[in-house]
Parts: C-alpha cells; structure tokens; sequence
C-alpha cells in the first residue's frame, strides 16, 4: 500500500471516527486536528476544557511528522500542529493551508552525556537531531555557529533517542519533550535550554487547511486553543493529568516540565520576520524548493489581532 492510498483510507476512516464522536452531538460538526504525542501540542487538550454548540475537537494522534504533514496535505484532517520549518515547505509545495499561530514557545533542550560539561565539548560529537526541516536543527545550527563547533549531525527519530545517548551510540540530542527529561531521568543532562540559545523562540505553528481557515467556526476554534494555553499556565498540574491521557505521557514529567518552564504557552504570536528567517534559514542549508524560495509569507502566516 503506498503513501497516498494509505492517506486515502486514513482521510476515510476518520472522517468515519468523526462522524461517530459526535453523532450524540446534535449534529455537530468534528475538526480533526492532527498532532504528535508531545509537550509541544499540549494545548490539544481544548478538547477536554472547551465546548461549543457547533463543533467538537476531534484530536488524531500521529506517530511522526512525516504522515502527519502528508495528512495535512491530503486533508485527512482539517488542520494540524506542525513544525515551523515543516510548515513553511508545505506551503511553498502549494499546500493550501494558513498558519493560525504558535503552539508553544520554546520548549527543548540540549541532552548530552553526563560527560559533557561545556557546549565546546561538542566538537566532533554526534548530535541527534528530530529532521533538517525541523525548529530544532535551525536552534542548534544557532548554537554552533555562535561557537563555531563542528558535530556530525545525525537524524533519528524522537523516541529512539533517550536509548540511543544511554547506549552511547549518539552524544546527544535536542529534540521536542517530554523526551529530553526521559533522558535526564535516566542520567544524562541538559547542557543548555533552546530558550537560553534563542529567547521565546517559535517551534510549532497550528495549521488550518484554508477551508477551515476562512469558516464561520475558525475564530471560536482558535480562540479554544487559547484558552486552553491560558489554562496550562495558570493550572500547570491539572492540565498535565488532561494532557496525560491525550498525549500518553507521565503526567509527573509533563507537569515539570511546564513547572520549570522548558516549554510556554503565554505567548503564542507569530511573527513575520520569524518565518522569513526560517525560511532563509532553510534556502541557506539547500533545502528549500523553487514553490519555498518564492514564497510570500504574507500568503500563509495568520496574524492574530
């Protein structure tokens, strides 16, 4: 089965799993929004805190980035927490889709092995990092050039990474939590926090396909999305026991890591100049297509009022 015909029948299936949630919903209308069990999209707990006499938040859960993005562009859902740089390559690819406004801010951190004591350690290590058109490796790329450190970059997935720096197969990583503390839990430790290499940097920006975007509906969906940041901040332990169950993470780690303020969610603005400078980032490191190095940020970005 490939890709496109899996997304198919994945876009049928859950238009199906939609239509269930809500059929005792007096007919009300299930946005699915795609995101990845991480901190990072915390905010999908909207589902539990929000209600609304026209929709309900159906959240669908993906394993990676890569069917995640590919949903998005297939409209097997109807809107998506995406990585910045992701977001911007699928845009410039021509996928119709708007971005809404930040999912968090910040919210990574530098894992190295216990031997590692000072960022210029890292010369000559191997670093993990989630994918090259990820927020992450454009924070690290920061890093490094400030230093003018020289590491073998190597792409892995976020859940191996934790086992990969305990079996010493990587020297570190930086990557999305919770799974930076589930390795400082298991020994290693936070070399520096991106929000100490990049200020309340963007990571994730919430999509909407433009159908949705430009639907009576969109304002009050978003606006739950901001409720539900407003909440996490003032609620910090019940919303990592709500967060817990959506994600399927340790409510403890959850809970301190928005209690030490690894990751934020008072400030969800997106910036223009931000994403031009990923996007110049990107055409920088040669992974930008033409539709990317052409396009016109004013065309995606949502700036919220």
């Amino acid at each position: 089965m490939n890709r496109r015909y899996a997304l198919g029948f994945l876009a049928g299936f859950l238009a199906l799993s939609a239509t269930k949630s809500v059929a005792n919903s007096k007919f009300k209308k299930g946005i699915k929004i795609g995101y990845l069990p991480i901190c990072d999209h915390l905010i999908i707990i909207a589902k539990d805190i929000f209600s609304s006499d026209e929709f309900d938040i159906v959240p669908i859960k993906f394993a990676n980035w890569a069917d995640l993005s590919e949903a998005l562009r297939a409209k097997a859902v109807d809107g998506a927490f995406l990585l910045a740089p992701l977001g911007l390559m699928l845009r410039g690819s021509g996928t119709d889709i708007k971005a809404i406004m930040a999912a968090h801010k910040n919210g990574s951190s530098l894992v190295v092995n216990n031997s590692i004591k000072t960022i210029n350690e890292l010369e000559g290590k191997n670093i993990a990092i989630p994918s090259r058109f990820s927020s992450h490796y454009y924070i690290l790329h920061k890093l490094l050039s400030k230093h003018n450190i020289k590491v073998n970059l190597v792409d892995m997935a976020p859940t191996e990474m934790p086992f990969a720096l305990l079996t010493n197969r990587i020297d570190g990583y930086i990557v999305a939590e919770p799974f930076g503390q589930l390795g400082v839990q298991r020994g290693a430790r936070n070399l520096i926090l991106s929000k100490d290499i990049t200020p309340n940097h963007i990571c994730c920006l919430l999509n909407y396909s433009s159908e949705l975007a430009n639907s009576p509906v969109a304002a009050q969906l978003t606006n739950a999305f901001k409720m539900a940041a407003n909440f996490i901040e003032k609620n910090h332990k019940e919303a990592s026991i709500i967060g817990s169950k959506i994600l399927a993470q340790d409510a403890n780690i959850i809970n301190k890591i928005v209690e030490d303020k690894i990751v934020s969610y008072d400030d969800l603005s997106v910036k223009k100049d931000d994403l031009i400078a990923l996007k110049e980032f990107l055409i920088s490191q040669n992974l930008a297509n033409d539709g990317l190095k052409n396009l016109d940020i004013d065309s995606y970005l949502v700036e919220q009022k």
